[in-house]
């Protein structure tokens, strides 16, 4: 987890310094006043507002993972319920997302392994998954009726589509599937970009007041 958080701050750093040097250079060369400050502002606020989107984001999704139960992929654990008391979840190496699989499970015991995509339909589960110690490209599709727990698996596409065509049509890749799953990951997006615009704001505010 460290060295992950530690490869996004170096992302975040320079994708912010990417923004601040131009940005800064055109505020200097516009400025007619104050132009030490202007440009120190500008260059300053891609840095803040970054960072604060980046650590409201990493303290906010640990918050609202242990309040709603579910992972939040910051520590490279996933995790959603699905219908009628089944989850899945997925511990992630943020270095190699190629074999980003989960595990569908009920009262902790495993149903479906490596799981690769997946989609629901009213009771049932659709998706892919493959065997580790058969080459990528192996993959075989299954369905999971929840309700009666009936889980049907198929040895490949044809076979799949031959007999439930549904199994093989619009499955979601599983990462984006977990965002998508978590009620809260949109209202902590628009809260943290709220947070990161009102402290670029306030730093505008404070540097103004002192330097006036």
């Amino acid at each position: 987890m460290l060295l992950g958080v530690i490869l996004q701050i170096i992302i975040f750093t320079l994708l912010a310094t990417i923004i601040a040097l131009p940005t800064a250079g055109i505020v200097l060369w516009c400025s007619k006043q104050h132009k030490t400050r202007n440009t120190l502002l500008a260059f300053l606020s891609p840095f803040v507002f970054l960072y604060s989107i980046y650590f409201g984001g990493l303290i906010g999704g640990f918050v609202c993972a242990t309040i709603f139960d579910t992972g939040c992929g910051m520590d490279g654990y996933y995790h959603t319920t699905l219908p009628n008391g089944y989850e899945i979840e997925t511990i992630a190496d943020d270095f190699d997302r190629e074999y980003f699989t989960g595990t569908i499970s009920k009262d902790e015991v495993p149903v479906v392994t490596q799981v690769k995509k997946i989609k629901i339909i009213e009771d049932t589960v659709y998706g892919d998954f493959y065997y580790v110690s058969e080459a990528q490209g192996s993959e075989y599709y299954f369905s999971l009726n929840t309700r009666t727990n009936e889980l049907t698996q198929y040895t490949s596409y044809d076979e799949a589509q031959k007999s439930d065509p549904v199994t093989v049509t619009e499955l979601t890749h599983l990462e984006p599937f977990y965002y998508k799953s978590w009620k809260w990951v949109i209202p902590l997006a628009i809260l943290t970009l709220i947070i990161a615009s009102g402290l670029v704001f306030l730093m505008f505010f404070i540097v103004k007041k002192i330097t006036k």
